[in-house]
């Protein structure tokens, strides 16, 4: 049966969490680093390791590639750090605090009727605990994560495995993500997206934007369709 609101899944890192305020952490560990160029790199590289599993059809979870990734930053950064504390660091990605356009804008939306959920490359466990510290989880009817189908963001059956999860077809489930890549994912997976375009930046070439573009999340019921 059609409801009258379409279910709107919302991407975690990036959409409602900030990675890259990973940066005030990182001065924790290494003061004389560069600490937001560390923070960028460890983003960049967290993406292209998931991006290399999932076309090699290999799975490791996003606990592995975020604690590799940060590896990998400190290496470039020539920042050593011992395993310890970057195993420390990596933990911290359970604190990230949400934007502040994010709990106002969920309210909003269950407000008008939409079912929230969440639908993100990291684990069970990275997901209750950043959800749960930051007081999004009320808002939440269900928490999808790619650990349940052991492949990652854009492949089709992520998006597929999410709308069977919130009992909807594709098209009525729209993706809220502020990663292009996650949008085009999802729109050639059958569903709709929202992008949410917090830096100005242009669109990934290999698609178009979405129907819904906002600034931030404070914009997006407004923007949406009925």
């Amino acid at each position: 049966m059609t409801t009258t609101r379409e279910a709107l899944a919302f991407d975690v890192y990036g959409t409602l969490v900030d990675p890259l305020a990973m940066a005030d952490r990182i001065r924790g560990y290494a003061p004389d680093c560069d600490a937001a160029a560390v923070a960028e790199v460890w983003r960049r590289k967290q993406l292209e390791v998931s991006f290399r599993l999932a076309a090699m059809g290999r799975y490791e979870d996003f606990a592995w590639c975020t604690r590799r990734a940060l590896g990998f930053a400190l290496a470039t950064a020539g920042q050593p750090l011992g395993s310890r504390d970057q195993d420390a660091l990596a933990a911290e990605y359970e604190h990230l605090a949400a934007y502040p356009d994010a709990a106002p804008a969920m309210e909003e939306l269950r407000g008008r009727g939409h079912a929230l959920a969440v639908l993100s490359n990291g684990t069970p466990d990275m997901l209750a605990a950043v959800l749960r510290r930051t007081g999004l989880a009320e808002y939440l009817t269900e928490v999808i994560s790619v650990h349940e189908v052991r492949t990652f963001k854009p492949a089709p059956e992520v998006y597929h495995h999410a709308a069977r999860r919130l009992g909807r077809s594709p098209q009525e489930v729209r993706l809220v993500t502020s990663n292009a890549f996650d949008s085009i994912g999802a729109e050639a997976a059958g569903l709709r997206a929202a992008w949410v375009d917090r830096g100005g930046r242009p669109f990934e070439p290999d698609g178009a934007p979405p129907d819904v573009v906002v600034t931030s999340l404070a914009g997006l019921a407004a923007a949406l369709p009925g």
